[in-house]
């Protein structure tokens, strides 16, 4: 989503005032969702083109094995390639394997397996591995 689409949706946002809970949990969630596909379509145009070619072969090896849909396909994608671009900033900020860069990385490594596994299992992904290294 562009950043003028993004400003439209902010304006025609109803005022919150007086809005239920649940109106605002919804509109804010709303919100997040739409900022967080904004910035995930952006971090995978910023890798090298050598680590999105990886990247898209990678995923393109587990839509096939694992039979999974493009919306599926695309959702890993853009969580591999989330968790891609913060791990070069932390080696750049850490250097690779310290124990700040662990430390630092952690909670991002969680929300990376949160967001894999909202879209498919443990099991299929230890299907996915032993099929690849075959």
């Amino acid at each position: 989503m562009s950043g003028q689409n993004i400003e439209t949706f902010k304006q025609n946002i109803p005022t919150l005032k007086g809005a239920s809970d649940m109106k605002k949990a919804i509109l804010t969630s709303a919100t997040a969702l739409l900022l967080m596909m904004s910035a995930g379509a952006h971090a995978f145009d910023e890798l090298k083109p050598s680590d999105q070619r990886r990247l898209t072969n990678e995923v393109h090896e587990m839509q096939v094995i694992l039979k999974l849909s493009d919306a599926d396909a695309d959702r890993i994608k853009q969580a591999k390639a989330d968790m891609m671009k913060i791990t070069q900033q932390l080696v750049a900020q850490h250097g690779r394997g310290t124990d700040e860069f662990k430390e630092a990385r952690r909670p991002h490594w969680r929300n990376y397996q949160q967001e894999l596994f909202s879209v498919i299992t443990r099991d299929q992904l230890k299907e996915y591995n032993q099929k690849k290294s075959q």
